[in-house]
């Protein structure tokens, strides 16, 4: 990590790659969907780690990025304290938070339970989009092998929660579901350096395959089954590193520091 704070700059970020589900979005923007677009694209640089921590976020930066006024950008910041993945501090600005492992694991064995209740709370209908969207994901996960980037990594992740939330028909649910995902986002992706890459990529792809089974099944219980089972494969990976298991480290990717709790 960083000794010192590291500001944001004009940089070639990838905004995120929105997954369409049959909502084109219009050509003119209300305030709503600005924030929530300016909201997500900042929430993906954090969980990708392209903001590590310690990062300063400058709302005059994002302000000219985004072609707007400091307010609608202090608003999606003071949303993302909340959230927990930055914190506002005065007279230094919005600093990206540590990682801290043991509140991402608490994040993590909530998340499970949470995903037990997907298929329990006015579930939607699995359509084909949903199908053909994790058939294109499943397509690009399997060309990961010889091409270890945590950050298109890191994207397929993303994608898969997005596909997968769609289907959450409770709105309460699907916000609290969102928040948990982003908050845990970067601690899968500060690991990776230290697990075996086609083994991380083989977990990926086999749970994309498990889930697109199940929906051609139309059996939102079993893509619950699913998704729960690979949570907590995760979590036992990143649990085996701490208490010393070996893995092999699979690619030259440089690992962020994180801070343990007492």
């Amino acid at each position: 990590m960083p000794t010192g704070n590291k500001t944001t700059s004009k940089r070639n970020l990838k905004e995120p790659q929105s997954i369409s589900l049959g909502t084109a979005r219009s050509t003119k923007e209300s305030a709503n969907e600005r924030h929530q677009r300016i909201y997500q694209i900042i929430r993906e640089r954090i969980s990708l780690l392209q903001y590590p921590p310690h990062t300063v976020i400058g709302e005059i930066e994002l302000a000219d990025e985004f072609s707007v006024s400091r307010t609608p950008i202090r608003r999606v910041l003071q949303r993302l304290q909340y959230e927990g993945l930055v914190d506002i501090r005065s007279g230094v600005g919005t600093v990206v938070t540590d990682i801290d492992i043991k509140t991402m694991k608490e994040v993590y064995d909530l998340r499970m339970y949470l995903t037990e209740l997907i298929s329990e709370l006015s579930p939607r209908m699995i359509s084909s989009e949903h199908i053909s969207s994790l058939e294109a994901l499943l397509s690009r996960t399997k060309l990961m092998y010889d091409r270890p980037d945590s950050e298109d990594y890191g994207r397929l992740c993303n994608d898969l929660h997005e596909i997968l939330i769609s289907l959450i028909g409770s709105a309460p649910l699907r916000e609290i579901t969102d928040n948990l995902y982003y908050r845990s986002a970067r601690i899968w992706i500060t690991f990776l350096p230290n697990l075996v890459w086609s083994d991380v990529i083989h977990d990926q792809e086999m749970e994309t395959a498990e889930i697109i089974a199940a929906m051609k099944r139309n059996d939102i219980r079993g893509v619950v089954q699913v998704r729960r089972y690979y949570l907590h494969t995760l979590l036992t990976r990143i649990s085996d590193y701490l208490r010393g298991v070996s893995h092999a480290t699979a690619s030259p990717m440089k690992p962020i520091a994180i801070r343990l709790s007492d």
